[in-house]
C-alpha cells in the first residue's frame, strides 16, 4: 500500500464532548488521501470508546494509546515518528477542520516549495459551537518572519508542514510547544506563512489546555521570546519600516472580524494567550 499524501495527527485527552465533531471533520474532507493518527493520552472519559468505534468504520484511522499520561508535546512527537504522509497536518481533538482545509493546504504546499509550514485563518467558537470571534491571517512569509519572534501568530490546529523528520516539539515547553516549533523552523532558515481562507473552527472554552494554564503558557511564551529574540535582527530596518504600515492596514481591514461577540471580560481572559 502506498503512503498517504497527508498524515493528520490528533492527540486527545478527555475530549468526549467534542471528539466526534473533530474526527468527522477530517473524515469528511474533500481531500481523501490521508491517514488520521489519533493518540489517546490516558483519557478517563469515553474518548477511548469513541476512537475505537471510528477505527472499526474507517481504515484510514491509526490509533495509539499511551501507557501513561505524557502531555501534548510527547504525544504529538509519537505521532510525528510514525507519520507516513508527505505532509503533516495537526488538529486538536476539540477543533473542527472545514471540509476543504486539506485540499487547499496540500495544493498550496505543492505549488510553493519555498514554504515549509502553512497555517490559515480561523473562526473561533465556544463550547457550543457558536462563533465568537474571527482571525483572518495574511499570506506574507517575510512579514511573518519578522512578527513571529515577537508573538505567536500561527494557529496550531490549522498548520500543515512538510514531513522531513527534522523538527520535533520541545518537551520542556509543554504549554507553548507549538510556538517553539515554529521558531525552530524559522531559525533553520525555512519559511512559514498563513493562508487567508478560514479553514478551521477553533474552539475556545474554559476546559481547554490554554485556558486552564494561562499563566504557565504566558511564562513559556516569554522564555521562548527571549531565547529567539535574535531572529528579529535578521530583518533589515528597511523591511521593518515597510511592514509596519502593512500590518496597520491589515488590522484596520480586519478590525470588525476580531471583535469578541460575547461577554468581554470572560472572552478576553480566554483569548489572552492565544
Amino acid at each position: 500500500m502506498s503512503a498517504p499524501k497527508i498524515s493528520v495527527i490528533m492527540p486527545t485527552y478527555n475530549s468526549e464532548s467534542f471528539l466526534r465533531e473533530s474526527i468527522d471533520s477530517i473524515l469528511n474532507q474533500t481531500f481523501k488521501d490521508f491517514e488520521l493518527i489519533v493518540i489517546d493520552d490516558c483519557s478517563t472519559d469515553s474518548s477511548l470508546k469513541i476512537i475505537k468505534e471510528y477505527k472499526r468504520k474507517d481504515n484510514r484511522i491509526f490509533f495509539l494509546k499511551n501507557d501513561k499520561n505524557l502531555g501534548h508535546n510527547k504525544t504529538r512527537n509519537k505521532g510525528l515518528k510514525i507519520a507516513k504522509g508527505k505532509y503533516i497536518a495537526i488538529l486538536d481533538s476539540d477543533d473542527i477542520s472545514l471540509e476543504k482545509r486539506l485540499e487547499i493546504q496540500y495544493a498550496y504546499l505543492e505549488k510553493n516549495p519555498h514554504i515549509f509550514l502553512v497555517g490559515s485563518s480561523a473562526i473561533y467558537i465556544d463550547e457550543n459551537g457558536k462563533e465568537v470571534r474571527r482571525f483572518r491571517k495574511y499570506d506574507d512569509y517575510k512579514m511573518l518572519a519578522w512578527r513571529l519572534p515577537k508573538s505567536c501568530s500561527i494557529i496550531h490546529s490549522a498548520v500543515m508542514f512538510r514531513n522531513t523528520k527534522e523538527f520535533w516539539y520541545n518537551q520542556k515547553f509543554e504549554y507553548a510547544g507549538d510556538y517553539h516549533l515554529y521558531l525552530d523552523i524559522l531559525d533553520a532558515g525555512k519559511n512559514l506563512t498563513n493562508l487567508p481562507p478560514f479553514l478551521l473552527r477553533y474552539r475556545v472554552h474554559p476546559l481547554s489546555v490554554g485556558a486552564k494554564n494561562r499563566r504557565k503558557q504566558a511564562e513559556c511564551t516569554h522564555l521562548i521570546n527571549r531565547r529567539y529574540k535574535y531572529l528579529s535582527d535578521r530583518i533589515s530596518i528597511f523591511n521593518k519600516l515597510k511592514y509596519l504600515p502593512k500590518i496597520f492596514l491589515f488590522y484596520l481591514i480586519t478590525f470588525k472580524e476580531k471583535r469578541i461577540k460575547k461577554n468581554k471580560t470572560q472572552w478576553k481572559e480566554l483569548f489572552e494567550y492565544k
